[in-house]
């Protein structure tokens, strides 16, 4: 494996937006920064509606933005020196969200319902116990 690389000994090629009004330069890790408050939740929000859209669960870059940026002719290596991450197999969850609440409130129904979220409850309690038993 390879040793990770230090960041500060990157240097950084820095293209203006207004190339006839300023020339490329390069500069080291140490000489880049961003204001304080320029880097947001909400504009991380805005720029992944941007430019990302989910498919079968997974959050996938839009074609016009990789159009745009070239993302087609790139690859990890050019975006991070290090090797590609390898990440852990982790199953799907099998949960299954909240069954949708029945119209009727009357007191019949009421008893039922609490009787099957105490069987709910108690197969939780199983499951959580089958996953230690597991993790052991």
């Amino acid at each position: 494996k390879k040793a990770i690389i230090d960041p500060s000994l990157f240097k950084y090629k820095v293209q203006p937006i207004k190339k006839e009004l300023y020339e490329t330069v390069i500069v080291k890790a140490s000489q880049l920064s961003r204001r304080k408050h320029l880097f947001s939740r909400d504009r991380l929000k805005l720029f992944l509606k941007q430019h990302c859209e989910p498919h079968d669960g997974v959050i996938k870059t839009k074609a016009t933005s990789i159009a745009k940026y070239n993302l087609a002719e790139q690859n990890f290596s050019y975006f991070f020196p290090d090797d590609p991450p390898t990440f852990v197999f982790s199953p799907a969850s099998r949960r299954r969200g909240r069954p949708p609440k029945r119209a009727s409130t009357s007191l019949e129904d009421e008893i039922p319902a609490k009787q099957s979220t105490q069987g709910n409850k108690s197969k939780v309690a199983r499951e959580k116990t089958r996953f230690q038993k597991q993790k052991e």
